[in-house]
């Protein structure tokens, strides 16, 4: 290749580097904001987990009371049914 042929190649390349770098960059700037926020919520999806955990725990709980109060209601009506 001649000198001219070299000064031809490197003007193209430069000219589409020039043309694509403010572009890249600015890809590359929207890709760092949605990395970012992709990362906070995946710490409020996180607290949110533990929350549905500790209230699913809590929920359960009162389940088991509420059973064991039904069947303590049912013996009571069984006993005043045996009464009357």
């Amino acid at each position: 290749m001649s000198v001219e042929q070299w000064a031809i190649v490197v003007g193209v390349a430069m000219s589409v580097a020039l043309a694509l770098g403010p572009w890249m960059f600015m890809v590359h700037a929207k890709l760092a904001v949605i990395a970012s926020q992709t990362s906070g919520l995946v710490t409020k999806v996180e607290k949110l987990a533990e929350s549905h955990e500790q209230r699913l725990s809590m929920c359960l709980e009162h389940h088991a009371r509420l059973e064991t109060h039904q069947s303590q209601l049912d013996r009571i009506d069984e006993r005043l049914r045996e009464m009357q």
